[in-house]
């Protein structure tokens, strides 16, 4: 079993999402939402995350879910939620 190593990129990026600290918005996260937010930024689909960390597909989701509510990326038809928390764990600004 392959294990993911979990290290932010270090970055003096500064404020983002309505002025919250990247890494406050980061730190927020669990362990395990934060190795499925890694996962996620490997580009993992939640049936492969599932398959790497041994979790039903529906664990996963909640997880997903969670890291969302978290960094405060609501449901919003012009955006890809996905995309925008993978960004945040990058430290890449948002366009």
């Amino acid at each position: 079993m392959t294990t993911t190593t979990l290290a932010r990129p270090t970055s003096a990026v500064g404020r983002a999402f309505g002025g919250t600290d990247r890494d406050d918005l980061l730190d927020q996260l669990s362990a395990r939402e934060l190795e499925v937010l890694a996962l996620m930024a490997e580009g993992r689909s939640n049936r492969a995350i599932g398959e790497r960390l041994t979790v039903e597909l529906k664990t996963v989701e909640t997880h997903v879910g969670r890291v969302f509510t978290k960094l405060g990326l609501h449901e919003d038809r012009q955006e890809n939620r996905r995309v925008l928390a993978v960004l945040t764990f990058l430290r890449l600004p948002a366009a």
